[in-house]
């Protein structure tokens, strides 16, 4: 059977629809691929090229169907007319059904939440294989979320941290120990310098956090790397949203981190360098509460109550006065005073918080002060 035979204006007529089929499928990918922002090019070009493979598929598959089309139904006389016009309209109705679906299926994967989403799967395989977490996607995706706006795209990288966690600390080869990787970095998400996190971004971090925590205790794994390494980061958030004055996140982040008195210490001191008073004596609150329900082991308790006392003391003013308070409430507790007080200094001087072990010093000489001419404050 031969082909049929075109005339000058067939042939243009059936060029130009060509051309702006072609048009029109290849132009959108490359516009949804255009308009994304540079970090999900970036991934999408590292580990998603069978995607924009697929679509140039389909759009060969669009040029086939439409030469099949021209084939099918060009006007012309018989023999060289193979079939009915029922033919032609099945094959054009298929290729404008199926071409449009793929390719919109497609440009779909592009979407930051299902690109976000292609990197926690695949971390979360090769977890499952063997154990281990990739280096490059688990970093990739971190940098994604730091790289990310405040709100809703910081919000799905987040998401889907907290999912991958969890079913790896849900895991039975989980020992406490499978998360550095992912902790060690993961407060930069909300904390970076250029694209900070909104107070929303800050409290769905630290509610992850605190998830992580109670997953730990429940499997008695809070003293294994991971155990440290969410308080380090629960330090690092609580910084900077002091920066950022989020008083109902430091709050929370307190409450938090009160069975930790070092993560107490940090956290109430930023608070209490930014003027957050509130959040600062709720943490020395907590931390006198480590204090009293643990006497057998109030040593390092006691220090970093006392350093942050030291800062209180130091201020003057209504700071000193609450300073004072506490320090009259545990008149009978940090007995003697001075002994509290001269291993509270070497213990912050050892970490290299000079500045609390200075102030320490001072608040030490001014009570013995005070202690000998019998006149506190």
């Amino acid at each position: 059977m031969m082909p049929p035979t075109l005339t000058d204006a067939w042939s243009i007529g059936y060029l130009q629809a060509l051309i702006m089929l072609l048009v029109f499928f290849f132009g959108i990918p490359v516009f949804v691929y255009q308009i994304t922002s540079e970090n999900i090019r970036y991934i999408i070009n590292r580990y998603m090229r069978a995607i924009i493979w697929t679509i140039i598929g389909i759009d060969i598959s669009i040029i086939l169907f439409t030469l099949c089309f021209v084939w099918f139904l060009h006007p012309c006389p018989p023999p060289f007319f193979p079939c009915e016009d029922l033919w032609a309209s099945f094959l054009l109705t298929i290729a404008l059904l199926i071409a449009p679906i793929l390719g919109i299926g497609s440009l779909l994967k592009f979407l930051r939440k299902n690109v976000v989403t292609f990197l926690e799967k695949k971390i979360e395989n090769r977890f499952e294989k063997d154990g281990s977490l990739v280096y490059d996607e688990t970093i990739d995706l971190i940098t994604l979320g730091e790289r990310s706006e405040a709100g809703y795209e910081k919000m799905v990288v987040l998401n889907a941290l907290d999912v991958l966690m969890e079913k790896i600390q849900n895991s039975a080869r989980y020992n406490g120990s499978y998360l550095d990787l992912i902790l060690k970095h993961f407060d930069k998400i909300v904390t970076g310098k250029d694209k900070p996190g909104n107070e929303s971004d800050f409290l769905l971090t630290v509610d992850i956090l605190e998830k992580i925590i109670g997953r730990l205790s429940a499997r008695n794994f809070s003293i294994y790397g991971d155990g440290i390494l969410v308080y380090r980061s629960l330090i690092e958030i609580g910084k900077k949203v002091a920066e950022l004055r989020f008083a109902k996140v430091t709050l929370m982040i307190v409450q938090i981190a009160s069975s930790n008195s070092g993560a107490l210490f940090e956290i109430g001191l930023s608070a209490f360098n930014t003027d957050d008073y509130f959040a600062a004596t709720t943490a020395l609150k907590e931390l006198e509460t480590l204090v009293l329900e643990n006497p057998e082991d109030e040593g390092q308790f006691a220090n970093d109550l006392l350093g942050l006392l030291a800062h209180f003391w130091t201020k003057k003013g209504s700071s000193r006065r609450c300073a004072e308070g506490f320090l009259e409430s545990f008149e009978n507790v940090f007995s003697p005073l001075e002994q509290y007080l001269d291993r509270a200094i070497e213990d912050h001087y050892s970490v290299y918080r000079f500045d609390t072990a200075d102030k320490l010093m001072k608040m030490r000489d001014e009570i013995i002060r005070s202690q000998g001419s019998g006149v506190r404050g």
